[in-house]
């Protein structure tokens, strides 16, 4: 969540720059660009061929899909990851630039890693968007890191396509000497550890993956390597095979209650609920049982809550979730915690909770006054205010809403006083957020206003969203001419919707 405002406001700042941009202004930047590709095209086609590259030139034939190869040069480039040894001067007419000084086995190998790189920049005309718009997007949206595992993830998996094919014994005869003694080391490495390549892919973040697989280059790329190797992505769950046995029935009771499903995931929106029950992006099993994945055996359930989760950031916002519940938990209570895990995982990223709250973790001076306010709650906090409001926001659901919502029966409930549902959450966060979270002493001028006050107005806020609140529609006047009329709406929406689907199932 935090990534997507955060690339909204870039995206933002981008088009207003544009917007503000004179005619005469962008022609000059236009010319500029123009220009200054022009001084790139010339500075590329000076670069004479390189006598090493020359020697590897039908395996690089073989990797780069344009005719002209990139151009090689000697220079004094800083190179900060050893496996990557050089620099790479992208684009249409790119330099692969190698350390002066290295020998001759370590200059093949980084030009043929770097002209693997450089083949994500060739012109394909099957490509929606530029190769460039894709990395700008990842970079803003993810980071620079994510970007650069996306760039030189290209690399690897170009060569492991390129030398798991079936006529790379061909290629490789075609060399001499020390070319073909490297290209066979590389096509051993290459081969032996088809999983160690393709498991550092899949560890790049799901979004940020997702965000250059489904165009050119990595589309065509990676639909090679399902059919040569077969390398897959992992398949979507759905909610129905995310749950174990024994939550079986609390599941499908929520996903055939449209409501229910809204309160305990906070997917108003039709697309968001049907995207999470065909891919669910979460886990939940029973303790020591043989559907705990080998990445969680090691996470311990919580007393308090019943569960422990662990957590692995997929990129803008979302996460893959596995929760694993104490083996002795049953009934109510194994019930109150998955219903309590479902909250949690709404909670997690509820960015306006989050940003509410931020004001009690602002950098302040010795007497309380502000510094910096940051706005938002540090990351590794994150999951205390889920915890914590989970468990406010659970017993508010039980007591307003279980004479309408038959699985609530039966669901202890923690805190029985409404009154004091909230002052239970605010004090669990106080507690968990000490020593950092913002503390007034109690002479001081800020204690007025209590301890953590911005937390305290987060979770009120966000606790109304779990209270029913009755409201007498016949006293409305005209504002109950308008519920009637949105309460038409809804079903018109709701017969468009059955209509949608029998024409589909008509088409079909």
């Amino acid at each position: 969540m935090k990534h997507r405002i955060r690339v909204g406001v870039v995206l933002a700042l981008g088009l207003g720059l544009a917007c503000g941009e004179s005619r005469e202004e962008q022609l000059q930047r236009q010319l500029g660009y123009s220009k200054e590709k022009v001084e790139k095209t010339e500075a590329a086609d000076e670069v004479p061929a390189d006598p090493v590259r020359e020697e590897l030139r039908p395996l690089l034939e073989k990797i780069y899909s344009h005719e002209r190869l990139p151009g090689v040069v000697d220079e004094n480039v800083f190179v900060e990851n050893e496996r990557y040894p050089y620099e790479l001067q992208a684009g249409v007419l790119a330099v692969v630039k190698v350390p002066t000084g290295v020998t001759k086995e370590a200059k093949m190998k980084a030009i043929i890693l770097g002209t693997a790189e450089a083949d994500a920049w060739v012109f394909r005309k099957e490509a929606r968007r530029d190769y460039a718009q894709l990395i700008h997007k990842v970079k803003y949206g993810f980071g620079d890191d994510t970007k650069e595992q996306i760039l030189r993830g290209y690399a690897d998996l170009r060569l492991l396509s390129v030398f798991n094919a079936p006529d790379i014994d061909a290629t490789i005869g075609a060399l001499s000497g020390e070319a073909q003694k490297v290209a066979k080391e590389m096509k051993q490495e290459y081969t032996a550890n088809k999983d160690k390549y393709w498991d550092e892919w899949m560890g790049v973040k799901m979004y940020a993956r997702r965000a250059v697989s489904g165009d050119e280059p990595y589309r065509s790329l990676l639909r090679g390597l399902a059919k040569d190797i077969g390398t897959v992505e992992v398949k979507p769950r759905t909610w129905e095979e995310s749950v174990a046995a024994p939550f079986a029935a609390w599941a499908k009771a929520i996903a055939d209650n449209e409501e229910l499903m809204i309160k305990l995931t906070g997917y108003r929106e039709l697309r968001e609920r049907v995207d999470f029950l065909s891919d669910t992006h979460a886990l939940w099993v029973i303790e020591g049982s043989d559907q705990v994945p080998d990445k969680a055996k090691d996470v311990k359930p919580d007393k308090a809550s019943g569960y422990g989760v662990l957590r692995e950031d997929l990129g803008s916002g979302y996460n893959e979730l596995t929760f694993v519940f104490s083996k002795k938990l049953s009934g109510g209570a194994l019930k109150r915690a998955f219903l309590h895990s479902l909250i949690f995982r709404q909670l997690l990223t509820d960015y306006q909770l989050l940003a509410t709250a931020g004001g009690d973790w602002a950098e302040r001076e010795a007497d309380g006054s502000l510094v910096k306010d940051s706005s938002i709650v540090p990351d590794e906090m994150d999951p205390l205010y889920a915890r914590c409001g989970a468990d406010g926001a659970l017993d508010s659901l039980i007591a307003g809403y279980s004479g309408d919502f038959p699985v609530l029966q039966g669901v202890p409930i923690k805190e029985k006083n409404p009154e004091k549902v909230i002052s239970v959450a605010h004090k669990c966060v106080i507690e968990g957020g000490k020593p950092r979270i913002f503390v007034p002493a109690k002479d001081d001028e800020f204690a007025l206003e209590g301890p953590a006050p911005a937390s305290r107005l987060a979770l009120f806020q966000m606790l109304a969203r779990f209270e029913k609140i009755d409201v007498n529609v016949a006293g409305m006047g005209d504002d109950a001419k308008r519920v009637e009329e949105d309460d038409a709406i809804d079903e018109a929406e709701a017969l468009l919707k059955q209509l949608e689907a029998k024409q589909k199932e008509e088409n079909k």
